[in-house]
């Protein structure tokens, strides 16, 4: 059994990182479990504060049982990756309940490295690998203490220094090392608390407002097109009186085909989007989009989709057009004015009025947005819930307070009672624009909901009553509306955009992102299309077989430099203070060729010296005594005590 030097440093270490993992998983386990695991962290705490000793077995044992009976029951099994993680946290601070010995210890540090390395299945942030990092090297610092007497400072100095040596091998591995599919992985996890659903109701669209999750940032090239921005995700086709779906027809026969508009003329867009961790397979594009990216695909929709459902950021590159004017088929003009649901009968009488009253499609278009602004309809955060059959009666004729989705649901819903084809899409709208580095910045609350129309000789256009109900909704994004700027920061989640009214947060803020959209560029999307392009500047298409050469070199040169480094001679220990003084006047005698025995102590050497050199003796003498004072006194070996130890030695070689 391995005696443990720095028990308690090591325990208030473990449960430090375990209160910093606690904190970070609050956002992704249910709240009794995570209350579970902080009563556990806090009570190892008090045991080592206090030195009680630890419970035993059957007592540890019998509370484990019953949090892991709470664990499956709050967590469940649906998410196999939340249950490996909070399976693997509970495990780990019961073992560290019980630790007694240096194996157990051994064990705890090994599965700590696990549970650190599981905060990247959830965010991968700058901020989040510096948090890490740093939890890393006390880890192992830890797992130094275990084998040696020093105290944490020294430790982790080394396990510090360690972590920066290594770190030009990994950059220079990242770079060169040739990006390989991965032989495993863990299924990703379900990231986002609220998100874009092919089934969703228009109605609950409102919740996304209460997130500041960010979703992707836009990086636009030369062409930038004019806001407002709609980012399109998913189109709705489907109406089954409360939920607008995408309907099976859109999501297996809907295959890629060529695009609609390629000529530069129509081309209204050209950038490059990174998208956070999500298991969707639905990405961002304005318009009708397109992507040479080898991870994405675009359908016959003009909407963009992952080819694998990999839980990673992903940086790929857009190209968007305006839609074509060619005529809908027959078969998808019937789908897009289909309804089967028409419990809406006040709404169904305003769409044959209004149809009866125009001419033409696009006059029907504009007659519904002026019927928007005549009968004071008011845009919120917060919308009056409703039930029921026939919800968009309700909202039309008697709430008239709503957010984007329903003004969509509503809308799509009379263009289709109208016999004019629509479909609802969700996305995002906007975004904010950070003048640091060009980028919008797009997160969960900028979620919007709106219709696109088929017009005759027009093709699809969209109608969004935000434009007339809340104007300002269309510019920038929803944390910068004036307008619903008390709403909005009181129904948001606490963050640093809930503080953007400060000015010194706001920008501590803006340059926080910054600094994590060069790192998700630069290191989190250094895919292989980016390293092809990397090492074809580096040695021209023709060369590129020099680098796997260079990296078996470097990494045989790394091998060598550090064989050499371990068989280099040692430098000598650090002398204690005044050896170093005390061996000057050792060498001055040598020289005076005094007789001196080797077995006296280095007072009665001191005397002797003084005893063949009367000259000297005073000076001799007073550094006898400033060196008793330091090494057997233990007074501080102070700057001016080394200045007169060296004026001393001074004096006694320069005497005659």
């Amino acid at each position: 059994m391995g005696i443990l030097k720095n028990e308690k440093v090591i325990n208030y270490s473990l449960c430090f990182i375990y209160a910093c993992l606690i904190v970070f998983f609050i956002a992704h386990l249910p709240l009794v479990f995570v209350g579970v695991l902080a009563l556990i962290c806090a009570w190892n705490f008090f045991i080592t504060l206090s030195n009680k000793p630890k419970p035993n077995a059957w007592l540890a044992n019998i509370l484990a049982g019953a949090s892991l009976g709470l664990m499956l029951y709050t967590v469940g099994m649906s998410d196999t990756v939340i249950l490996f993680v909070a399976m693997l946290l509970l495990a780990s601070l019961f073992k560290l309940l019980q630790a007694k010995t240096k194996k157990h210890y051994h064990v705890i540090t090994t599965l700590t490295f696990f549970s650190l390395s599981s905060v990247y299945l959830f965010n991968q942030s700058i901020l989040t690998t510096l948090t890490v990092s740093g939890l890393y090297i006390l880890n192992f610092a830890v797992l130094g203490l275990l084998e040696s007497k020093h105290n944490l400072k020294i430790a982790s100095k080394q396990s510090g220094k360690l972590l920066l040596l290594a770190l030009p091998l990994a950059i220079f591995l990242l770079l060169f090392l040739p990006k390989m599919p991965a032989f495993w992985q863990l299924p990703g996890p379900k990231l986002a608390k609220t998100g874009l659903s092919e089934q969703v109701d228009p109605f609950d669209i409102a919740k996304l407002s209460n997130s500041d999750e960010l979703v992707f940032r836009a990086k636009f090239n030369e062409r930038k097109p004019v806001a407002p921005y709609y980012w399109r995700a998913i189109v709705h086709d489907e109406f089954n009186g409360n939920t607008w779906l995408t309907s099976d027809f859109l999501k297996y026969n809907n295959l890629k085909s060529n695009i609609e508009s390629t000529n530069d003329e129509q081309l209204i867009a050209s950038y490059s989007i990174i998208t956070e961790p999500a298991t969707q397979k639905w990405l961002y594009g304005l318009g009708y989009s397109s992507s040479d990216s080898q991870n994405v695909e675009g359908n016959s929709l003009g909407l963009l989709r992952k080819k694998s459902r990999q839980a990673k950021s992903l940086q790929y590159d857009v190209n968007s057009f305006s839609f074509s004017a060619l005529r809908l088929g027959q078969f998808e003009e019937k789908r897009y004015k289909y309804l089967a649901h028409k419990e809406n009968v006040k709404t169904s009488s305003l769409a044959k009025n209004l149809k009866k009253n125009t001419h033409s499609d696009h006059e029907f278009y504009n007659s519904l947005l002026q019927y928007f602004v005549n009968k004071g309809f008011t845009y919120t955060l917060t919308p009056t819930p409703m039930s029921g059959d026939n919800t968009i009666d309700q909202f039309l004729f008697d709430n008239k307070r709503g957010f984007c989705g329903h003004y969509a649901s509503a809308a799509a819903y009379i263009f289709r009672t109208a016999g004019i084809p629509a479909r609802l899409v969700s996305g995002y709208l906007g975004g904010e624009l950070n003048q640091d580095n060009n980028t919008l910045t797009v997160r969960q609350y900028d979620a919007h909901a709106w219709v696109e129309v088929y017009l005759q000789n027009e093709g699809w256009v969209i109608f969004d009553a935000t434009a007339v109900v809340a104007p300002e909704r269309l510019n920038g994004s929803l944390s910068q509306n004036e307008e619903l700027n008390d709403e909005f920061k009181s129904n948001l989640d606490f963050g640093l955009v809930s503080l953007s009214n400060f000015p010194g947060i706001n920008w501590l803020r803006l340059e926080l992102e910054n600094l994590d959209y060069q790192w998700s560029s630069w290191v989190l999307g250094f895919d292989e299309e980016k390293q092809n392009d990397f090492l074809k500047s580096l040695f021209g298409s023709k060369n590129i077989w020099l680098v796997p050469l260079m990296v078996l070199l470097t990494v045989g040169f790394c091998f060598v430099g550090y064989f050499v480094y371990l068989n280099l001679p040692k430098r000598p220990a650090k002398l204690a203070p005044m050896v170093k003084e005390f061996n000057e006047i050792q060498a001055w005698a040598k020289k005076q060729k005094f007789n001196t025995p080797e077995h006296l102590t280095p007072s009665q050497k001191l005397q002797l010296y003084a005893d063949q050199k009367p000259q000297a003796a005073q000076s001799i003498n007073t550094f006898s005594q400033l060196f008793n004072q330091v090494r057997y006194g233990k007074k501080p070996f102070t700057k001016e005590r080394k200045t007169q130890a060296k004026d001393l030695i001074k004096l006694i070689k320069t005497s005659k």
